[in-house]
């Protein structure tokens, strides 16, 4: 007795320390990858912070396991920005993502991400390897996706895509009854774990090799989605999303008898994930640091600062005398030197699409005192230049009060020349007047976010 009590307690404590590792390779693994995406970029030509194919200097293996043309997949990505596709099997080359079929997955470049990892065979046969599966909207060039903002979330891909078929929806992630939990994940880490009953891993072995799924019975009971959910899929038709499950790993009441699951139950992947809002989130604070930035110089060069472009520019051209409108990111008819000089990725991006703003008559090109009456903001009557960002869309009840309708900025990649349409107050939307409100207390919902430029 003595001895087996010894013994399931020591097989207890393997189990609690393989959670424990597994919950801390993934955090840390989320944690870089995160901070990666939202990195700007640093070296012209990489494809980072919320540019249309600028995830893919993100490391990944997108393919099986190793990818199919590295067997011994060191864990450098040197792969990136190739994805599989719809039809895709194990061998076949990785493709840009240059239509609707991609499919993009496969083991995380650790190395390159500097992801601390427990010593393991190149063919990762333990399964201490997480997988990341991505949105192919984050890999997407400018000739499928022209911005990635905030903006694309209140929109729908239904109407356009890169080769006439819907764009790529948000991936979806659901819990162990088949649940949604998350239908706009950007990102998602998946760490296997050991092999499982019949998966054999090897160099030409495909995603099912690692990944697990399970089947819901038909029947079961409300809230039970019955179906079968596999985190190796990816054959689903374009235009409906590729579905990772949390599973029952971490939920074992959902194995019990009763809960639809069909047993014997192998799965004990391991799941977490960023959804689009939080990446935009952080991509939104060093974009509106740039924007910072690129005001800062220009009126320490100017002494004033510049005119705006319209709000349905899309090459955001400087429009001469326009007041309010979006940042003019080229110089338009305002002349050389007239424009604000951002960074590649905060054009490549289309953050000058985002971001709303705002000069004072009195601190314009010809005006170069920046004295009250400014702008006003609130009780200040002595404000320069103004900078919002709008949020993202508000598209269900209660709309935003400015526009008392579902917004819709874009209308495909299409800009909306109506400020009502980005900035959810009243007062706000009517910028051209020079009076702005902070959303604070203002009639809910509304997610405008003022800053004020001295």
């Amino acid at each position: 007795m003595v001895a087996l009590t010894t013994g399931a307690l020591g097989l207890l404590d393997r189990q609690a320390t393989r959670r424990a590792d597994a919950a801390r390779i993934l955090a840390d693994a989320r944690t870089l990858v995160l901070a990666h995406l939202a990195t700007p970029d640093v070296v012209p030509g990489t494809r980072r912070l919320g540019q249309p194919g600028r995830l893919f200097d993100l490391p990944v293996a997108a393919g099986a396991g190793p990818d199919a043309t590295e067997p011994d997949y060191d864990g450098n990505g040197e792969t990136a920005g190739r994805c599989a596709f719809r039809g895709w099997t194990p061998g076949q080359a990785l493709q840009p993502v240059t239509s609707a079929a991609a499919r993009c997955f496969g083991r995380l470049a650790w190395r390159d991400l500097g992801l601390v990892l427990p010593d393991s065979d190149p063919g990762d046969p333990a399964g201490a390897v997480p997988w990341v599966v991505v949105s192919p909207n984050l890999a997407a060039d400018r000739g499928c996706l022209v911005d990635l903002n905030p903006l694309l979330l209140g929109t729908s891909f239904a109407a356009y895509g890169c080769d006439n078929r819907p764009l790529f929806p948000w991936l979806r992630v659901v819990d162990a009854r088949g649940r949604t939990l998350s239908d706009r994940v950007a990102v998602a880490l998946i760490l296997p774990g050991p092999p499982l009953a019949g998966q054999v891993r090897s160099p030409a072995a495909g995603p099912a090799a690692w990944l697990d799924r399970f089947t819901l019975a038909p029947g079961c009971a409300a809230p039970c989605q019955p179906g079968t959910w596999s985190n190796a899929a990816f054959d689903h038709p374009d235009g409906q999303p590729t579905t990772i499950t949390a599973g029952p790993a971490d939920d074992p009441s959902a194995a019990r008898p009763g809960s639809g699951i069909t047993l014997p139950l192998d799965f004990n992947d391991r799941l977490v994930w960023i959804t689009a809002d939080e990446l935009f989130r952080e991509l939104e604070k060093r974009a509106r640091n740039e924007l910072l930035r690129a005001l800062a110089t220009f009126r320490d060069t100017n002494h004033y600062f510049p005119y705006a472009a319209p709000f349905d520019a899309t090459g955001g051209d400087c429009r001469d005398g326009l007041r309010f409108g979006h940042p003019a990111a080229a110089a338009g008819n305002c002349g050389t030197g007239q424009h604000l000089a951002l960074a590649d990725w905060f054009v490549g991006g289309g953050w000058q699409h985002y971001f709303s703003y705002a000069v004072s008559d009195q601190c314009r090109h010809g005006r170069s005192a920046c004295v009250a009456p400014g702008l006003t903001v609130g009780s200040d009557t002595a404000v320069n230049a103004l900078i919002i960002a709008p949020g993202v869309p508000i598209t269900t009840a209660p709309y935003a009060a400015s526009l008392g309708a579902p917004q819709r900025p874009l209308n495909g990649m299409a800009l909306s020349a109506d400020a009502r349409q980005y900035l959810d107050t009243t007062v706000n939307a009517n910028g051209a007047a020079g009076v702005f409100a902070a959303t604070d207390g203002a009639p809910a919902p509304a997610n405008d976010r003022l800053e004020i430029v001295r």
